[in-house]
């Protein structure tokens, strides 16, 4: 029997209906499911946002999480978002630990790890494979590279054995897109990581056959061909800008940090208007949005954005590199061309009509539990 205030969470990073439509999962039709159905992700499509948004049911604009980058113009430098002190709103494990529930975090990134949660909560287990605890290890064996196909499975897996043997009242498991990165979703590789998911999705369901369980993702993929760079773009004509890739992390690996949205802080002020307006007569972006106009649109916190927001055509990536320099082969995001993602429930009753955004599912269990 389904227990209603048990839930399960799996976000997988980079998945989209391409991914999807190649494979198709026999999760989704291994038990009867309430839905399946598209739904948006946050924008900027990237991996931090979109996670904090999964499990708090906010927008960025309350969440605080507006980019995988924080700048201080002033300051002239960032940091990476990677640790839960820059997260502005309870989250669904501050809210479980408020009410004494169990809740386990399982993520493929230990990025993820350090930024969804504060280690100081109780009745709490959290873990990544990127970084695995000698408890983990001890359990499970080694933990494989998260630059592998069998990361997300792993994740995945262990998380299965761990909410089977500890029964907590939430658990939350978030993948890497690293294979997204890097194959097509038609490609063999991509078939094999995308049967080891859906193998170990399945073997969770049959652990824990008493879970409502989503699986959605945080953004999907695009292949990228052209590179713009904003400072260049502006230099031309003597303005000085800092534009900063929204998905800068420290996974270079995975995007070269090319992605199709960038943050950009002007130097001088009174350069906005006209930089605005350079911007949108450059061949491959799409839109350009000031700071109110970006906050209004995508529901974004002003302290946490650039001056101007700028949008790529969906093959077109930003960042400082020559265009000679981007990967032939690059997969990115963060345009709004990733932002729609799959969504599927199971074992849940809510009608499928309450899920518009990955974030729904945030705000139906906060209210379910």
């Amino acid at each position: 029997m389904v227990n209603m205030n048990k839930f399960i969470v799996i976000c997988i990073d980079g998945w989209d209906y391409e991914y999807l439509n190649h494979h198709k999962m026999e999760f989704i039709s291994l038990k009867k499911r309430s839905f399946e159905k598209p739904v948006k992700s946050m924008m900027p499509s990237v991996t931090n946002v979109n996670n904090l948004s999964i499990i708090s049911g906010f927008y960025p604009s309350k969440h605080g999480i507006c980019s995988n980058y924080k700048y201080s113009k002033t300051l002239k430098q960032g940091t990476y978002l990677e640790d839960n002190r820059f997260v502005m709103s309870e989250t669904l494990f501050n809210i479980c630990n408020e009410k004494n529930l169990t809740s386990i975090l399982a993520t493929s990134k230990n990025k993820l790890k350090t930024l969804l949660i504060n280690n100081n909560l109780n009745n709490n287990l959290s873990y990544s494979t990127e970084n695995p605890s000698e408890f983990l290890i001890r359990r499970f064996g080694e933990a494989p590279s998260i630059y592998t196909i069998k990361a997300n499975s792993w994740t995945i897996s262990t998380a299965s054995m761990l909410i089977y043997e500890k029964s907590p009242d939430f658990a939350y498991i978030s993948l890497t897109d690293y294979p997204m990165h890097k194959f097509k979703p038609e490609s063999i590789h991509s078939l094999e990581h995308l049967k080891l998911i859906d193998e170990s999705i399945c073997e969770l369901i049959n652990k824990n056959p008493d879970y409502q369980i989503f699986i959605t993702a945080d953004h999907g993929m695009s292949d990228k061909t052209k590179l713009i760079n904003i400072e260049n773009e502006l230099s031309k004509y003597n303005i000085q800008s800092d534009a900063i890739p929204i998905i800068k992390d420290k996974h270079e690996i995975h995007h070269s940090n090319l992605g199709g949205s960038i943050y950009v802080y002007i130097n001088d002020l009174s350069d906005i208007n006209e930089s605005k307006k350079i911007l949108k007569n450059v061949n491959g972006i799409e839109d350009v949005f000031n700071k109110s106009e970006a906050c209004q649109k995508f529901n974004l916190n002003s302290h946490r954005i650039g001056d101007l927001m700028v949008l790529g055509q969906k093959d077109v990536v930003f960042g400082h590199s020559d265009i000679s320099l981007i990967p032939n082969d690059l997969r990115s995001h963060a345009s709004s061309y990733e932002t729609k993602i799959p969504l599927i429930g199971i074992n849940t009753t809510k009608n499928l009509d309450y899920f518009i955004e990955n974030r729904s599912i945030g705000n139906y269990i906060i209210d379910s539990i």
